[in-house]
């Protein structure tokens, strides 16, 4: 039973719709007050303009979901497999279709922001007893320009894609950047970043900002700047667990917890990682973060398919 001062939030990723769902046994006693799908929530790659595949993968995840029968809200921003095509960005040509399939799936209000403006980035704002959470959902699809692939595909570090160093390249694109600024320099007590795919890491070649390094340290120093000592990042997409932690230029500290994935786990060897707190877990799991307004702090752990905490950090402020 929670605390009246504390916030209990779940996330994860990688929900493939035509496989079992385990994971949502313990998922459901963990008493959430909210669950953050941050990526990869259906699998429905489509390259034809009438959407045929992504639309069955919703169809079949809306009757896994009543099965499921999940008595906790969501709040959801999609990665590649629900934005329509593996890896796409900006140059996905029915970006616009399948936004409105997003938005229909999760039930978007008609009178969102995120139904009259390009792009799926949003925020929101709860209160914790008297402190204020502010979550911020960014997308990472919408505006990203090309990557640069890996000359040497499989090496490595350079599995797929190596860092382009063109600082005009963009992830957020111009009004997402402008609107992030905003967003970051409000005083809050505490403050999740959602991004689909990794912020810190360095260590691999996978897609992750570090493809884009002039947007990933343009990220770094906007969140130096802001009021907070430490902020929380949270990322799916990679099929493996993980902690990661930088600090900035002044000091601060950045955590980033990856989950991925609820459905869709594959044996992998461990791979390079250099801000990596730790081993990265490779099964099933989900996330949960525990806002305590008391103790003015976050607890977020990384719990395996029988809800046992397999990675953990605090967050203080």
């Amino acid at each position: 039973m929670k605390n009246y001062y504390e916030m209990k939030i779940g996330f994860g990723s990688c929900l493939k719709q035509d496989k079992p769902m385990p994971i949502f046994d313990p998922i459901k006693k963990e008493d959430l007050d909210l669950f953050l799908m941050i990526g990869d929530n259906v699998y429905g790659d489509s390259e034809e303009e009438d959407l045929k595949e992504l639309k069955s993968a919703y169809k079949s995840q809306r009757k896994n979901f009543q099965k499921l029968d999940l008595d906790f809200p969501f709040e959801a921003i999609w990665d590649d497999h629900d934005y329509g095509m593996n890896d796409a960005g900006a140059d996905y040509p029915h970006k616009e279709k399948s936004k409105e399939l997003f938005l229909n799936f999760w039930n978007v209000s008609p009178e969102d922001i995120r139904r009259s403006r390009e792009g799926l980035y949003f925020d929101l704002m709860y209160k914790v007893n008297d402190k204020n959470l502010q979550i911020i959902f960014l997308d990472t699809r919408t505006f990203r320009d090309s990557l640069m692939p890996s000359p040497n595909i499989g090496q490595k570090g350079k599995e797929r894609y190596i860092p382009n160093t063109d600082s005009s390249l963009t992830i957020l694109g111009d009004n997402q950047w402008e609107w992030l600024r905003e967003k970051i320099d409000q005083k809050v007590d505490f403050r999740i970043i959602v991004s689909s795919i990794q912020v810190l890491p360095i260590g691999h070649g996978w897609e992750s900002w570090n493809n884009l390094p002039y947007e990933r340290k343009k990220l770094i120093k906007m969140i130096d700047k802001a009021s907070l000592n430490e902020t929380l990042v949270i990322s799916g997409d990679r099929h493996r667990g993980g902690i990661y932690k930088v600090k900035t230029g002044s000091g601060k500290v950045i955590s980033e917890v990856t989950s991925s994935s609820l459905n869709a786990s594959f044996p992998n060897e461990e791979e390079y990682g250099p801000l990596r707190v730790g081993k990265t877990f490779i099964e099933e799991n989900y996330g949960v973060i525990i806002v305590d307004s008391n103790d003015n702090d976050m607890f977020v752990g990384i719990k395996n398919i029988n809800g046992e905490i397999v990675r953990n950090v605090t967050i203080s402020n």
